[in-house]
């Protein structure tokens, strides 16, 4: 057994109980202050010297034993999500005791998995400098970017940089990977349509934004199906504010969502079809339309080079029975995108379900196979080694 994953395991009870900790005491954004003095703690027990900057996380540098190999930089984040844990008896135990927050997406996991990590360096330095990052503000904050601009540790020339996420529907243990673009580019829209609105009675009279934003959605998902014939893309519309009352017309509504692509092309051409497309239907519904795009997060893109030599490492080991190549890259957005924009690296899928488990990650029934903690130190610990 490869001597990295043998630390790991060793640490599997370890990272449980951490874990489940991390898990109970949920923080969503930016300022994340009891989860930063749990990582600190945590990382100052095991020998380190945390830089920390609030609303832009937690660095530790680990010196290497060889000091002229390229550093390598190893990110967890750390924020959880606005959603009620809906997660059941059996996992009672370790619940959110936060109404309103829960670790819905496996970021609890991911800091586990980088503190057994930080918990093996101490015992077995790694191969080269290793920086670890826990990073605030993934979901919807770009934290990345703060994080990457404040921390002295980070103001590397030269670095090679990993993370990965668990996927609560994927078997656990599976490594899924891809060449080139990991995931895609993630933007929001909003539309708000203006009408005069009037009297329930006299339809003809008044300009609806409700009959707008119906035209708009069935517009919107025309252009998808056209725009997808030669590449997937996702457009969704995940939020309506229109009417109040049943007898008024309202003189306006908002309509919100989300698009997801895979290349800069089919980005700008999805944009400019969803603004044309609620222009028609403002100019159909005696309405009128403005339409605002709130830029998200670039793609995900991995280093075919690194990823190669990443699975030339794990094949050689008890993990590449785990490693599959996706067929397609995933339409979930994440900014580790701005590590991988500075520095070459690759993210990757651990398989985290749970048997008899179908919530995805950011369901409030979300659950996640503790035991692939183990498999997840295992890879920060083999990328700090440079794989």
């Amino acid at each position: 057994m490869h001597p990295r994953l043998v630390q790991a395991r060793e640490l599997q009870s370890w990272m449980v109980t951490h874990r489940r900790q991390l898990h109970a005491e949920p923080e969503v954004g930016l300022e994340l202050p009891d989860t930063t003095a749990y990582v600190v703690q945590v990382l100052q027990e095991c020998g380190y010297q945390p830089e920390v900057h609030p609303g832009a996380g937690v660095t530790a540098q680990i010196p290497g034993r060889d000091r002229s190999r390229t550093p390598t930089v190893l990110r967890a984040d750390m924020d959880a999500l606005p959603v009620d844990e809906q997660t059941g008896p059996r996992f009672a135990e370790f619940a959110s005791q936060r109404q309103g927050a829960m670790h819905a997406c496996g970021h609890d996991l991911h800091m586990a998995m980088l503190l057994g990590a930080a918990r093996a360096y101490a015992d077995q330095p790694p191969a080269g400098d290793v920086v670890l990052v826990f990073q605030p503000g993934e979901e919807t904050d770009r934290g990345a970017v703060p994080t990457l601009a404040r921390h002295q540790s980070l103001q590397l020339e030269a670095a090679s940089a990993f993370a990965l996420h668990v996927h609560a529907t994927w078997p656990p243990h599976s490594i899924s990977y891809t060449r080139g673009t990991f995931m895609g580019y993630g933007d929001w829209f909003r539309i708000d349509f203006r009408g005069p609105g009037g009297h329930a009675s006299q339809p003809h009279l008044a300009g609806n934004p409700i009959e707008a934003g119906a035209r708009f959605v069935l517009a919107a998902r025309a252009l998808v199906e056209t725009l997808s014939a030669s590449e997937h893309l996702v457009a969704t519309v995940t939020e309506s504010f229109m009417g109040n009352t049943v007898n008024v017309i309202p003189g306006e509504g908002r309509l919100r969502g989300t698009i997801r692509t895979l290349s800069a092309a089919q980005r700008a051409a999805l944009i400019n079809g969803l603004r044309d497309a609620a222009a028609r239907a403002a100019k159909d519904t005696d309405t009128e339309a403005s339409f605002e795009l709130m830029e998200g997060y670039p793609a995900v893109v991995n280093d075919g080079s690194y990823v190669d030599q990443m699975l030339t490492t794990l094949t050689a080991t008890e993990l590449g029975t785990g490693l599959t190549e996706m067929t397609q890259p995933s339409m979930v957005i994440e900014d580790f995108a701005y590590f991988l924009q500075r520095w070459p690296g690759a993210m990757v899928y651990l398989g985290a379900n749970i048997e008899g488990h179908t919530a995805f990650n950011h369901a409030g029934d979300a659950v996640f196979d503790e035991s692939v903690l183990a498999t997840g130190a295992a890879l920060h610990l083999m990328a700090g080694d440079g794989f």
